[in-house]
């Protein structure tokens, strides 16, 4: 029987507490880890990091497009835990090799193995919540997730800050490589709910999560707000680095910090939207995109590190509204026995538009410049928002 059943919140929950805590410590780890990847990729390139960390973070998407939609077809197969467990290891080793890179090409190859695994992990781990603490209680546990998500971001980063400026960005990779073996001996001792038996082929249930999010409006919405927020995001990730160090001329240590400001925005909007009532919440929801333009347009005309903390603080708290919106999405349009599919299919699909934004931005902020890069997603934001606007008109 699940612990859902015997506890009235989810903190009683000692299966969620154990999975909560062993998510949490993995993604400090990988905030630590990104930051010393980006730096990596700037070491190996000297100077053209954007375009080398544009290109890893290509694969990831890659990756997830082709190998996400199995995640919940494999688990079927060889269990969820079994499935979580040595994802985690097969990451922490990962890592470790990190130390050992020389070239650009052994960097593409260990990212494929990197999100791989990923790949694999994080729809399954999404999808098991709601079994584990019960339908009632799971929009509390999506409400922590969320929370933990963006402060483990700036932990992780501010963490990541402290530790490339005192240790060199190596030391990063250690740190992340054993945040996932601790992730991976709290999920050991996890006791996961049972499922019931699968009927339909393994086959049919990828292409039925495939199917739902194309077929039903709510989960067809969640995908165009992921679209619109990897054009912002996909920009942070890819040239911040390079426009700190390259562009302003500053040390190393100063990227992480500008990324963890991102993570506070999320983190506060996300805390104060779940607490608004359903008018402002609508009228949040109307003001993410203009904002996001304004984010564009002040970081592309204004060369400045204070601008740039500024502009993504706004973008982070943008990108926290948007995630809680497409989540709830998500959830209000899936049942239990489909979710391990619809989890995979979404997080495969959703990231569909970060493929084209990491590259994208890599190319234009190596070859040209980071306001370049800026004015480029300015135009793509511009383009996203046809749509609606003919929708209003019709």
């Amino acid at each position: 029987m699940s612990d859902a059943l015997h506890n009235d919140t989810v903190w009683s929950n000692r299966s969620f507490v154990q999975l909560f805590w062993a998510h949490t410590i993995s993604l400090v780890g990988t905030a630590i880890g990104t930051a010393a990847i980006a730096l990596l990729a700037e070491d190996l390139s000297q100077g053209s990091g954007p375009r080398v960390l544009g290109y890893t973070l290509t694969i990831r998407i890659v990756v997830f497009l082709f190998f996400g939609p199995f995640a919940g077809s494999l688990s079927d197969l060889i269990g969820r835990k079994f499935q979580m467990i040595f994802s985690d290891i097969l990451r922490a080793l990962v890592m470790g090799s990190l130390f050992f890179v020389s070239a650009e090409w052994q960097l593409y190859l260990l990212a494929f193995v990197l999100h791989l695994s990923s790949a694999i992990f994080t729809p399954i781990y999404k999808s098991v919540i709601p079994g584990i603490v019960g339908e009632e209680l799971y929009p509390k546990a999506l409400a922590y997730g969320t929370v933990a998500y963006n402060l483990s971001d700036i932990l992780g980063m501010l963490t990541g800050g402290l530790l490339i400026y005192y240790f060199g960005f190596e030391f990063g990779f250690g740190v992340d490589a054993a945040t996932f073996l601790i992730s991976a001996l709290l999920i050991a001792i996890v006791r996961f709910p049972q499922r019931p038996d699968k009927k339909e082929k393994e086959r049919s249930e990828i292409f039925f999560g495939i199917r739902r999010m194309f077929s039903v409006p709510g989960l067809r919405r969640s995908l165009m707000l992921s679209l619109q927020v990897s054009i912002v995001g996909g920009l942070a990730i890819v040239t911040t680095a390079g426009y700190v160090k390259n562009e302003l001329g500053m040390e190393e240590a100063f990227y992480p910090v500008a990324m963890s400001v991102m993570g506070v925005g999320a983190m506060l909007a996300a805390i104060y939207f779940s607490r608004c009532e359903a008018p402002f919440q609508r009228l949040w929801g109307l003001m993410i995109l203009p904002s996001f333009i304004a984010v564009l347009a002040l970081v592309a005309s204004v060369q400045s590190y204070y601008v740039l903390l500024l502009a993504w603080f706004i973008s982070g708290a943008g990108q926290g509204v948007f995630g809680i919106i497409s989540n709830n999405l998500l959830a209000l349009n899936s049942v239990e026995k489909e979710r391990p599919h619809i989890y995979a299919a979404q997080f495969a699909l959703s990231h569909a538009g970060w493929g084209i934004s990491y590259p994208l931005c890599g190319f234009l902020a190596s070859r040209y410049s980071f306001s370049m890069a800026s004015w480029a997603c300015l135009s793509i934001m511009l383009l996203t928002m046809l749509p609606m606007i003919g929708k209003r008109s019709a």
